[in-house]
């Protein structure tokens, strides 16, 4: 199996996680699938050679996973900065700065109190991560998010309408 296959199917798994994340009512569950998403999308990229990407994912795995709990905007300063230092130490092209730009609008979001801010800050990072993905050249990942975007407004209309 190629390096390309094997990474692919990571992103097929991540896809899976995000799917049901979106369809989660809790904001809880919400993030705790999306955490599991982002471990599994850092392998991704660590795979197809874009360590940038990957140790934002990382990061994002253990931000997600901490805000599922906690939404003390302290924690969200420090997660900035976190990320911050990893694109500092690995950033390998200028796509990154687009990597990056996605990552901190998901970390504004995971420190958010209301789910409905939560699914909207989201949203917008499906879309930067789409733009990424496409010039990243990685077909599923491009897949993956534009799915979490249509899950996640699935999601938004559906649980908006209680």
């Amino acid at each position: 199996m190629t390096d390309f296959t094997l990474s692919q199917i990571l992103a097929g798994i991540a896809f899976t996680c995000g799917i049901f994340s979106f369809q989660q009512e809790k904001r809880r569950s919400i993030l705790l699938w999306m955490s599991l998403a982002a471990v599994v999308n850092a392998c991704h990229f660590f795979i197809l050679g874009s360590p940038g990407p990957g140790t934002l994912y990382a990061i994002m795995s253990v931000r997600v996973f901490t805000a599922a709990f906690y939404t003390d905007r302290r924690l969200m300063y420090l997660f900035m900065t976190v990320i911050l230092a990893g694109f500092y130490l690995s950033y390998d092209r200028p796509l990154d700065i687009l990597a990056l730009f996605a990552a901190c609008l998901a970390t504004y979001g995971n420190f958010r109190t209301s789910i409905v801010e939560v699914r909207l800050v989201y949203m917008a990072c499906a879309a930067t991560w789409i733009v990424h993905n496409i010039l990243a050249g990685s077909p599923v990942a491009v897949l993956m998010e534009a799915t979490f975007l249509t899950s996640n407004v699935i999601g938004y209309w559906r649980f908006r309408k209680k």
